[in-house]
């Protein structure tokens, strides 16, 4: 592992660790890697490392355009644990203790667990996903304050209808609008805009701490949904915007695809399968542990 970048000036570094480095830690690493870029540098760990990433954290981050390739699970390094700014520890079950020289901080992150609820598969993946994306974005705002970077102008946030699947391939037809849009917030999202979508099924937190959401689902109820913000703002609802708009709204200038057209995501072909995203990992047990 090369880490002679964490002695180079103003780019803020993190290690998130759990036991197996197998799920959560990596869940959190790469929504901070979508989120930041190369803003923020970002290693995870585990204290135990199993053999594989968890199958099923790959597709819940493939459900929201982040992606684990490249990585599987290893131990910790004790260099990167000594120079990093912080260290985060995803869980109770592991345990780091600081190191001599260590320049950042150790945090626990009391994560949520819907296996205790008595949630498992792909349900309770989703779960864990967006309560550590919340805390992923807080941290990225933390680590980069008085840094003079940003994602983007404009935080552009859409909350969603209760939906099976975000991808809209579940059931015998597709859903064209939500193909169409994960095509462009994977598009936004390569080209560092602050966009991120929350689906009223698996992401309720977000809607009541969202005080401009709260108060739109009390007046029009999640019938008026999808509901778009810029800034805090509402700019849209009842449904999606056009590339173009979210481009507009972020201040960035369009960059198509090789005859305008969106990326094929490939997601045409799932949903003819029959294999949608709803579809859990058959050889991960019920309620297993994603660490």
């Amino acid at each position: 592992m090369e880490v002679g970048w964490l002695s180079g000036p103003g780019r803020p570094s993190v290690l998130f660790v759990c036991v197996k480095n197998g799920g959560k830690s990596q869940l959190a690493a790469a929504q901070m890697r979508q989120l930041a870029g190369e803003q923020v540098q970002v290693f995870s760990a585990g204290t135990a490392p199993g053999g594989q990433v968890n199958r099923e954290s790959e597709q819940a981050l493939a459900e929201v355009g982040a992606s684990m390739e490249g990585e599987f699970p290893k131990p910790i390094d004790p260099s990167v644990l000594a120079r990093v700014d912080r260290v985060v520890v995803l869980g109770s079950e592991a345990t780091v203790e600081p190191v001599t020289g260590m320049v950042g901080t150790i945090e626990t992150w009391d994560t949520d667990e819907p296996s205790t609820r008595g949630i498992g598969g792909m349900e309770r993946m989703r779960l864990v996903r967006d309560d550590i994306a919340v805390r992923v974005e807080a941290l990225f705002t933390e680590l980069t304050a008085g840094q003079g970077v940003s994602v983007t102008g404009s935080v552009i946030r859409v909350f969603e209808p209760a939906l099976c699947c975000n991808t809209g391939v579940c059931g015998p037809d597709l859903d064209q609008d939500l193909v169409a849009f994960t095509a462009d917030l994977e598009h936004l999202q390569g080209i560092g805009v602050d966009i991120a979508r929350h689906n009223l099924a698996n992401d309720p937190v977000a809607f009541a701490m969202d005080p401009s959401t709260a108060a739109f689902l009390k007046v029009a109820g999640s019938t008026g949904l999808p509901l778009v913000l810029v800034d805090g703002v509402t700019v849209a609802t009842g449904r999606y915007p056009s590339r173009e708009e979210f481009l507009r709204w972020a201040g960035r200038e369009a960059i198509t695809e090789p005859g305008g057209a969106r990326r094929d995501l490939g997601l045409a072909a799932v949903g003819v399968s029959g294999s949608g995203c709803c579809v859990g990992d058959e050889s991960s047990s019920p309620g297993s542990g994603c660490c």
